[in-house]
């Protein structure tokens, strides 16, 4: 069964739609075979409870500040001890999942998901695939990403948002987004 690590923005304690987010990329990422872990600055008590149980939930120690270098220095430990084959960075958790991958001796397929921008051009240049909550979200790029790769994925509260997807779409949008990063990186173990 492949692993990927989701790897969150630096403030995605304070932001309700990323922990929605994140609980839903977990979710749709289970459904589809996958073993989920997730990295985030510090503890947040609804953002564990709303992950489905099997997901694991690690943290910066108390001592670190939540910041992109605590998050990669984190990443680097846990990609050089776990076996993850994707990792999936949110806004600066993207920048993040770049340096982990050019840091550790395995190299990882990475998703990069824009929300609110703040992702470096060599992070969207150079990532498996791209995914955006919204078409406006790649404007905030300063250099927008090859096509090919981008996917337009909105937020799976259809009942709280109009113009939304529902969980099922969501879950088919990236589930299609996780078999092209799979046909680019054919060593990825198929769930």
């Amino acid at each position: 069964m492949p692993a990927a690590l989701v790897i969150t923005s630096v403030h995605a304690g304070k932001s309700a739609q990323e922990m929605l987010r994140v609980q839903d990329t977990a979710a749709a990422l289970m459904r589809s075979g996958w073993t989920v872990d997730v990295l985030t600055p510090r503890p947040n008590p609804i953002l564990t409870a709303a992950l489905p149980p099997d997901v694991r939930t690690f943290t910066l120690p108390k001592w670190v500040p939540p910041s992109r270098i605590g998050l990669f220095l984190v990443g680097v430990a846990l990609a050089s001890s776990r076996r993850y084959a994707v990792l999936h960075g949110i806004d600066e958790g993207a920048d993040v999942a770049r340096w982990v991958d050019r840091a550790t001796v395995n190299h990882f397929a990475y998703v990069a998901e824009i929300r609110r921008g703040g992702v470096g051009k060599s992070t969207v240049r150079h990532a498996s695939a791209v995914i955006a909550s919204a078409e406006e979200n790649l404007s905030l790029l300063k250099e927008p990403p090859p096509k090919g790769r981008v996917s337009v994925i909105p937020d799976p509260h259809a009942e709280l948002v109009p113009d939304t997807f529902t969980f099922a779409e969501f879950s088919d949008a990236l589930e299609g987004v996780y078999t092209y990063v799979r046909r680019l990186h054919p060593e990825i173990v198929q769930p």
